[in-house]
């Protein structure tokens, strides 16, 4: 009798077990939807602007490059918090460099980004969407 009670509890228990890791493996998989190749599109007072993008998403940290076009390629730090990035670019410039910060909210293959101040592009929108 105390064979099968204790056969019952140890099949119970590995059944809550593997329900328990479901969710965590889910978790993972949606993190890592951001890596890619995506087009961003600034929308300013000083017209739209189009840029390309290779993100690397490494658990909760964010890297890659952004290509400015002109042969201005700069490196992207930053995080993601569940559907939501942060992060910089920073643009050399005579005067200083310009450190020009995202935020955004990864919805599929689409990037929704918060109103920002985009150094001298002004300020406005942006958006992204995966190639």
């Amino acid at each position: 009798m105390w064979r099968r009670a204790i056969t019952a509890t140890a099949g119970m228990l590995m059944a809550a077990a593997t329900l328990v890791l479901i969710p965590v493996q889910v978790s993972v998989q949606a993190q890592a939807g951001v890596t890619g190749e995506w087009e961003m599109t600034l929308t300013t007072q000083t017209g739209v602007t189009t840029w390309q993008a290779r993100f690397e998403q490494d658990a909760d940290q964010l890297g890659g490059e952004i290509d400015l076009g002109d042969n201005e390629v700069l490196s992207v730090a930053g995080t993601v918090d569940g559907s939501t990035l942060k992060f910089v670019i920073t643009v050399p410039d005579l005067d200083g460099d310009q450190p020009i910060t995202f935020e955004g909210e990864l919805a599929g293959d689409t990037i929704t980004g918060a109103e920002g101040k985009f150094s001298w592009y002004g300020t406005g929108a942006w958006a992204a969407s995966r190639k």
